[in-house]
């Protein structure tokens, strides 16, 4: 046995491990195809153990390195793309099996042309078949052409090793333009890159590489080198994403993926900084659904959860010549825009709103309905801050709700004080009336 290449082997064990904890803590929709194609370098790892003079026969390990080759390189293509278009695993399985055929001869020493060209026509036939068929395109197919009629001629000149070796260099290659094109940017793209681009450079330049010694042993550290630094990678792309999501779930609704209270609030203080320094007006308007609690005690918190994302969606597509578009939580929306008066009139908006939210909501086959109750404030009219703006809005919802007769005029004196919960006291109907 080659006891040299355990500590390669035990590193890369140890973060294929760490991956795998990772992806149970943190699902990820490509790490099961990530893991696959790392199961596969590891058996690759594993044989080069057992290369010595009194081990298994070289035939059969060399057969389970080069097949593990391209297998890992045919998973790591699949998943650097849309990997859930079925056209496309068709396309790369059909063309796998030539591949894999070509490097099993090669790995079993068969050394005459007449091994490799059944396996590499093949190639032909399938690569221009499923290009045209199965991807609609013709450059796939003429790179196709030319890239098994390359193999033929280099297996016919007796370049074995140059045949197998540049087509794993491709193989690997694609991966490589793949995951750079794919990937977010960040430091586990870079890593998982350059390994990918260290292994296509390595399968390209091996015919050369191992007629020289010397540089033999030191690609040999370097092609295990990368093979760590791409399992870095995709540990960092996981906790990368990660990072990305939890900066994005803190300001928006986890549930409409519109922006949530806080997010809201930055984007209110920062309109009115705006309208300050142009002397323009900002209109704020916030609305609570009608019927909403009846449907969800009635169907389901499952159903109401649908209904705030079919309500969420009707806002964004049908409302326009708002600024921001929120869910504060619960069924409270809260719409804001600057200087109405050059889009819609107030009522305008206003009614657009409701029109938007009265969309009629089809929850399995029955058709549903709600309305809006929906209070108003304008700055600097009703106040020149947006806790008072805030206060105002809630306050004429509240009072459009209870009594469908919302108040035109609230004076800031009368806007009730929060409460310790952060919520307003409710005050009578009877007083705001009276207030008004």
């Amino acid at each position: 046995m080659n006891y040299a290449f355990l500590p390669d082997l035990l590193a890369l064990t140890i973060l294929i491990v760490i991956l795998l904890l990772l992806r149970h803590r943190h699902p990820h929709e490509k790490a099961d195809l990530w893991l696959l194609g790392l199961f596969f370098t590891l058996i690759e790892s594993v044989a080069h153990i057992f290369y010595a003079p009194t081990g298994l026969p070289s035939t059969i390990l060399h057969t389970i390195v080069i097949d593990c080759y391209l297998l890992a390189g045919i998973v790591f293509i699949w998943a650097s793309g849309e990997y859930s278009d079925p056209s496309r695993l068709r396309y790369l399985a059909l063309n796998s099996i030539p591949l894999l055929a070509v490097n099993t001869v090669y790995g079993l020493h068969l050394f005459r042309p007449g091994a490799f060209l059944p396996a590499i026509t093949l190639g032909l036939i399938l690569g221009v078949t499923t290009s045209l068929t199965l991807r609609k395109s013709w450059p796939r197919a003429i790179i196709s052409t030319l890239g098994w009629t390359a193999m033929a001629v280099l297996v016919s000149f007796g370049k074995y090793r140059e045949a197998v070796y540049w087509s794993l260099g491709a193989v690997y290659a694609i991966a490589t333009i793949n995951f750079y094109r794919r990937l977010p940017r960040g430091t586990g793209r870079l890593a998982i890159v350059t390994g990918f681009s260290i292994w296509a450079f390595f399968f390209f330049f091996h015919p050369f590489i191992v007629h020289y010694r010397t540089y033999a042993d030191i690609a040999s550290h370097i092609w295990n080198m990368q093979k760590s630094l791409i399992s870095i990678g995709m540990i960092l792309v996981m906790l990368e994403e990660q990072v990305s999501c939890n900066r994005w779930l803190a300001h928006h609704d986890e549930l409409t993926g519109l922006p949530n209270r806080r997010s809201f609030e930055d984007r209110l203080a920062a309109a009115l900084d705006r309208c300050r320094r142009e002397s323009s007006s900002l209109a704020l308007f916030m609305l609570d659904l009608d019927g909403f609690k009846q449907i969800n005690d009635t169907f389901g918190h499952h159903a109401g959860d649908q209904l705030l994302r079919h309500v969420a969606h009707s806002l964004r597509e049908r409302v326009e010549g708002f600024d921001t578009l929120a869910r504060l939580g619960g069924d409270e929306f809260t719409l804001l825009t600057c200087d109405p008066a050059h889009s819609q009139s107030v009522e305008q908006l206003r009614d657009t709103i409701r029109e938007a939210v009265e969309e009629p909501f089809i929850l399995e086959g029955h058709p549903l309905n709600v309305s809006a109750s929906i209070g108003i404030a304008i700055y600097p009219e009703d106040a020149g801050d947006a806790t008072r703006l805030l206060r105002i809005a809630d306050l004429r919802m509240y009072s459009v709700k209870q009594a469908r007769t919302p108040l035109r005029h609230i004076r800031l004196d009368s806007v009730p004080a929060l409460t310790a919960s952060g919520r307003f006291r409710r005050p009578h109907v009877g007083s705001l009336q009276h207030g008004a």
